[in-house]
């Protein structure tokens, strides 16, 4: 029973004396925390042997091999002299006559007749009108006729052209099968005793140590947050925060790991240092859509949500004008910093001002397309959000004014 006791109490020992690689520590006001992380990097390695094996080499040895070769011999026929004839083409031209049309419209004319005389009754009352002459206006008509003219007209004629070609001996390569012998060099396998190294596998539990400080600085004075600090099998150590605060939090980091790498170990020593922003206020410059975009011909503006921090703002801006003929033209593009700008707040918005002959740009008064992305840059990572949310991105179609 005793014995029993003894190896109870020792598990518990062991159990308690191995470190976690992962710990969870909940910020609500404290200044810092220290703490300790190891884990165990089972990882393969490789040791050498020399063995006792059987190699096997080649042993040349010679031997006569025979069989049907191909050769080749020249055999010669005697061809008979002939007449060789081929159609060539010879350009003759004459002259043709050819006729072709000529029209012209003759001159209008003038038909006339003469109207007789006609009686005309009105209200029992009538009256001889006398005879008149009545001209009508006839279009001249079109007359055509054919032309002669004369003409080149050209021809191939075909004509035979013949040669006599001389007899000639033809020759070529026949080929036939002789049967050779001759000596030629093999190889036969053959075994013998060596000893070869090789390399033999064997696991080994590699110790990873990991101290870590944390300092707090709650900007917010309303931080609940819940910290999840792991040690890697490289010996890094990452941190993840989920927010419990009643107003949502925006969490920075900074760190700094120093590493001791060695055969057997790595110890890490981590300093974190975390800050706790209000949320709303850092994200209301991208809360809402950009609004109340406008262009002149040396200047540009937009409104975005307030700015508390201007030192955190970027605005990327791309102007372009399509022109009829010419094609698009890019008149303006930059990522513009606080001291790129002029701010002016106005409640809950701000309106961002920029002056565009600071970088040599007149615009014309026409319809431009204007890319607009607003976002905010933090000198330390944010670990509850990622880049692409500190980031709002809207296109436009402007007039000059």
């Amino acid at each position: 029973m005793n014995h029993l006791l003894k190896i109870v109490l020792l598990a518990i020992w062991c159990i308690g004396a191995y470190a976690s690689p992962t710990k969870t520590i909940t910020f609500d006001g404290q200044n810092e925390d220290s703490f300790s992380l190891d884990t165990i990097n089972t990882i393969t390695r490789y040791k050498e042997e020399e063995r006792d094996t059987t190699c096997t080499r080649q042993i040349p040895y010679q031997t006569e091999e025979c069989g049907n070769e191909t050769r080749y011999r020249q055999e010669c026929r005697w061809q008979p002299g002939r007449n060789v004839c081929r159609t060539e083409y010879d350009t003759r031209c004459r002259t043709v006559t050819r006729y072709r049309q000529e029209c012209r419209t003759e001159p209008g004319r003038q038909v006339c007749r003469n109207a007789p005389p006609r009686q005309i009754c009105r209200n029992g009352t009538c009256r001889t009108e006398p005879g008149r002459r009545i001209c009508d206006n006839k279009p001249g008509r079109r007359v055509c006729r054919q032309v002669p003219y004369q003409d080149r007209q050209c021809d191939r004629v075909p004509r035979q052209v013949c040669r006599n070609e001389p007899g000639r001996n033809v020759c070529s390569q026949v080929p036939y099968q002789e049967w050779v012998c001759r000596t030629v060099t093999r190889y036969r396998d053959e075994t013998y005793a060596c000893r070869r190294t090789v390399r033999i596998p064997y696991s080994f539990d590699r110790k990873i140590e990991g101290e870590v400080n944390v300092s707090y600085k709650d900007i917010s004075n309303d931080a609940l947050v819940e910290l999840i600090f792991n040690l890697k099998e490289n010996g890094n150590i990452t941190a993840n925060a989920v927010d419990k605060s009643n107003k949502p939090l925006l969490i920075s980091l900074k760190k700094d790991v120093q590493q001791d790498v060695q055969d057997d170990f790595t110890k890490s020593n981590g300093v974190f240092h975390l800050n706790f922003y209000d949320k709303e206020t850092e994200l209301a410059p991208i809360k809402e859509n950009i609004h109340s975009v406008g262009l002149s011909r040396t200047g540009a503006w937009l409104s975005i949500g307030k700015v508390s921090k201007p030192e955190r703002l970027q605005v990327y801006m791309k102007i372009v004008r399509d022109g009829l003929f010419s094609g698009p033209k890019t008149k303006f593009e930059k990522t513009l910093n606080s001291n790129e700008f002029n701010l002016v707040s106005n409640g809950t918005s701000t309106k961002v001002q920029i002056d565009l002959t600071k970088y040599g740009v007149e615009l014309d008064d026409k319809k431009h397309d204007v890319v607009i992305e607003v976002s905010l840059k933090f000198e330390d990572e944010i670990i509850n959000l990622t880049r692409e949310q500190f980031k709002r991105k809207q296109d436009f179609e402007i007039k000059v004014n």
